[in-house]
């Protein structure tokens, strides 16, 4: 292995990433030693990594952060690694600076260390040197309410305290001008107290109300944003109330003392690891001079690569608008309660269209010209009936962007895509020729080992049924109405867990809901096996699934056999799945990987279930024989 001289260590620039007078002249990328490395451990679970660096002359402590956690866990950092930083923080506690690594590669192993006893710390050598000042804030210094003014520093700090050592002034918020120390978004994190950032609000939500059975509130979401990155930030009950008062969708703002925790991906679908939560501590307060911070930020998916994409993806759009539908409205099945929804279709110059759906407001105001250049972000990638977009609650509408994309695709679409004919990635109900081709037969999706990754897989065949489990078909499930939790804008819903039933009452018991109800409401969970010419597999239909096959609830079904079991002669059980059994149908099916008994399987779901259209396949067939006789 090679010594260390060999990797021209970045000598003497630990110190200068510390120093205020010499930090922002220390550039990324940063090659260092690793001469200590111990993880950090979360109930039992590595969660980031402190360690010991070195440049050749000073010595820091210093830590992974969980950003770059994947990369650390694939690539097997150990001592004695040479890294080198692309991304880092400094930061201060009361005790000790550290030195933040949120990228890195690790480009060798050296074989001859440095001695320790020769290396000058970080800590060791501000101590010595007080006229040297250290940039960030230490945990024992409150930071000045004007957010444009210096971090506090060493030096600083103690002329303060000979100064005036029981005093503390505020100043109030600047209105504009100079904000040279103000943090960028992609600085924040839970291991530095005291930030600063100047961003504009880039998505303002609605001020919502949800409860669940042990509690009720208020909640509010913003998204921020400056040069560098898009943070989400909430607020709860009274905090949520004067934020919402406060914020304006495009302004703004200087914001300090919220807490940083890690995001939920779940609810939140920035790319940003952190959000933000405003708390009665936090402060905010508009900025006036906001030409360098942008409106929006896109990273925009060309059309051509959507059906590539896994389903509820969050993506940016950009394209012409080519067809507006007119608003309709659709009825929730869970809550009987009815949307408003309207369908526009924009192109691009791949030569593809997708159809993008707006909802309630959106949809019914929505009066932007066909031909217009348009921009969506935060579109969910939906997969029903081939692939279609939505525009999620906290995604928004910009009609001719100021970017260069939509300069390139106005004098495209003007000249050329006017005139053209696209592809589209939505497959009709009354099944087209493109959807036919998509299918694939059941030993294509085995072969192709579909379902087999960490995320599961989609696709259509068209099969018969060959065998079901009528003996078992249904569940007794609990119906009662449960609300989502408040970091989510889903409706409420039925609880539909399985129901135990009470052998001294007789009652149906839900232990999620902690209730007893007099009658169950039953749900399919029918198994039945399909095949085609190539194979043979297992699938399980659901509730819709089920009911659209068997053309009945499952309640009736169920009727029909106890009355079966009462008279043995009745066959209209039993007919019921004779009906379906031979017969021909496409199945959407979602294949994803299962452990049963200690033993890894494929699952297989049906997640939509159609009659065939014999014109169609008809037509189909034609074609085909067309292109074989040419």
């Amino acid at each position: 292995m090679p010594s260390v001289d060999s990797f021209n260590l970045s000598r003497g620039s630990l110190k200068d990433a510390f120093s205020l007078a010499n930090h922002d002249k220390v550039e990324a990328p940063l090659t260092f030693l690793v001469t200590n490395i111990k993880p950090v451990m979360v109930d039992n679970e590595v969660k980031r990594y402190r360690l010991i660096v070195t440049d050749g002359i000073y010595s820091c402590q210093g830590l992974i952060e969980e950003v770059a956690m994947p990369y650390v866990i694939q690539n097997s950092l150990s001592r004695f690694a040479i890294i080198k930083v692309l991304g880092f923080n400094v930061f201060a506690t009361q005790r000790k600076l550290l030195f933040l690594i949120n990228e890195l590669v690790i480009v060798g192993q050296a074989d001859t260390y440095p001695e320790s006893n020769g290396l000058i710390t970080i800590d060791n050598y501000f101590k010595d040197h007080p006229e040297d000042d250290y940039l960030v804030i230490t945990k024992n210094n409150q930071p000045n309410a004007n957010f444009n003014t210096p971090p506090v520093s060493a030096g600083t700090e103690r002329q303060q305290q000979q100064q005036a050592p029981q005093q503390q002034s505020y100043q109030q918020p600047p209105s504009s001008g100079n904000d040279e120390k103000v943090v960028p978004i992609d600085n924040i994190s839970p291991y530095r107290n005291f930030w600063t950032i100047k961003a504009r609000v880039s998505y303002k939500g609605d001020l919502r109300t949800w409860q669940n059975k042990n509690n009720e509130g208020k909640l509010f979401s913003v998204n921020f944003l400056d040069e560098s990155d898009e943070i989400k930030a909430s607020a709860f009950n009274d905090d949520a109330e004067n934020a919402f008062k406060l914020l304006e969708e495009g302004k703004v703002y200087f914001i300090s003392n919220a807490k940083v925790k890690a995001k939920n991906p779940k609810f939140n679908h920035l790319a940003n690891p952190y959000e933000l939560v405003i708390d009665k501590g936090t402060k905010i307060a508009e900025c006036y001079d906001n030409s360098n911070v942008p409106k929006l930020s896109f990273k925009f998916v060309k059309l051509d690569k959507i059906e590539k994409l896994d389903p509820n993806s969050i993506i940016d759009v950009i394209g012409a608008l080519k067809t507006v539908n007119e608003p309709f409205q659709i009825t929730a099945r869970s809550t009987g309660k009815p949307f408003d929804r309207r369908n526009v279709t924009i192109v691009d110059e791949t030569g593809y269209a997708i159809d993008v759906g707006l909802w309630n407001a959106t949809a019914v105001g929505f009066n932007i010209p066909e031909g217009s250049v348009i921009a969506f972000k935060s579109c969910k990638v939906q997969d029903f009936n081939g692939r279609s977009l939505t525009l999620t609650q906290s995604g928004s509408i910009i009609p001719n962007p100021d970017v260069s994309e939509a300069y390139t695709l106005k004098g495209w679409y003007d000249n050329e895509g006017i005139k053209e004919s696209f592809t589209t990635l939505k497959v009709e109900s009354t099944a087209s020729s493109s959807s036919f081709s998509k299918r694939i037969t059941i030993k294509d999706a085995e072969s192709g080992l579909l379902g087999q990754s960490d995320k599961p897989d989609y696709f259509t065949v068209k099969a018969s049924i060959s065998y079901t489990k009528h003996d078992t078909f249904c569940y007794p499930a609990c119906s009662q109405k449960v609300q989502y939790s408040a970091d989510t804008n889903r409706p409420a819903s039925e609880c539909n867990r399985k129901l135990i039933e009470q052998q001294h009452d007789g009652t149906w018991r839900c232990e999620r809901c902690d209730i007893n109800v007099n009658e169950p409401t039953y749900r399919y969970i029918f198994n039945c096996a399909i095949l085609d010419s190539t194979s043979q597999i297992w699938i399980t239909l659901f509730d819709a699934e089920a009911k659209k096959l068997l053309g009945m609830p499952a309640s009736e079904l169920l009727k029909l056999k106890q009355k079966k079991d009462y008279d043995e002669s009745n066959t209209e059980f039993l007919d019921t799945f004779a009906n379906v059994t031979f017969k021909q149908f496409n199945f959407r099916i979602k294949a994803k990987q299962d452990t049963y008994n200690d033993a890894v399987r494929v699952r297989y779901q049906c997640v939509g279930v159609d009659f065939l259209d014999f014109n169609a396949e008809a037509d189909y067939l034609s074609q085909q024989l067309d292109l074989l006789l040419k």
